[in-house]
């Protein structure tokens, strides 16, 4: 029987297909080397709705998670070439893909939720931008979005929980394009200084938007 240590990737690239993967403490390096730029990473935010590909559930975040961003708008990790069947940064890919093996995920599994990083870790400690990051979080909380979405099944789109829903979906995309255009923050890095846009987590709730007429930033929620 082979054993973990000396299995061999077959190199399918099903693995990659799936998503990059999420980095731990131990990645940190990888990210100040400029191995992965931050551009390169996107953001799960506390009590976002994501699925689980080890369990292979759809449940709420219980911790931030900075992973590897996908190609164009699939969820295939950036750093896989199709052509090749192969990682683009082998040499030095993070802890995940180190330790996976198809055959086995037991080591994946023991290591998955352990010592995340954190933006914090990768942000100044005293960074204005980490205290941007910590001021979105707080006004466009999730757990409070799924508070609010539990009761738009009574209150209906006109009632003052939509109203709220929808002041965080504005504030979330004003402060995208604020800190884009006048910032001089590379838009490319916003994913993983806000996470992703919540126009598009909504979906994960539940709850659907859309742009208003003459293409207004106010949006309008539509029930599932």
């Amino acid at each position: 029987m082979t054993s973990l240590s000396h299995a061999v990737c077959r190199r399918c690239g099903r693995c990659c297909e799936k998503g990059g993967p999420a980095l731990h403490r131990q990645d940190r390096g990888l990210v100040e080397s400029g191995i992965l730029p931050l551009r390169t990473l996107f953001t799960i935010r506390r009590g976002e709705r994501v699925r689980d590909n080890v369990r292979g559930t759809l449940e709420s975040a219980e911790e931030e998670m900075v992973k590897i961003r996908g190609q164009g708008r699939g969820w295939c990790c950036l750093f896989y070439d199709s052509d090749l069947r192969g990682c683009t940064i082998y040499e030095h890919r993070p802890l995940e893909c180190r330790v996976l093996q198809c055959t086995d995920p037991r080591e994946l599994t023991a290591v998955y939720r352990t010592e995340r990083l954190h933006r914090r870790d990768l942000l100044q400690a005293h960074s204005p931008l980490l205290e941007l990051v910590e001021d979105h979080d707080r006004r466009c909380d999730y757990h409070r979005l799924a508070k609010l979405r539990a009761r738009l099944a009574e209150t209906g789109v006109r009632g003052r929980e939509a109203s709220e829903i929808l002041d965080m979906v504005n504030y979330d995309h004003h402060l995208r394009r604020v800190l884009a255009e006048d910032g001089g923050v590379d838009p490319e890095q916003l994913d993983f200084l806000l996470g992703r846009p919540m126009r598009k987590t909504l979906a994960g709730f539940g709850v659907r938007v859309r742009k208003g007429e003459g293409g207004k930033v106010v949006l309008e929620l539509e029930l599932d």
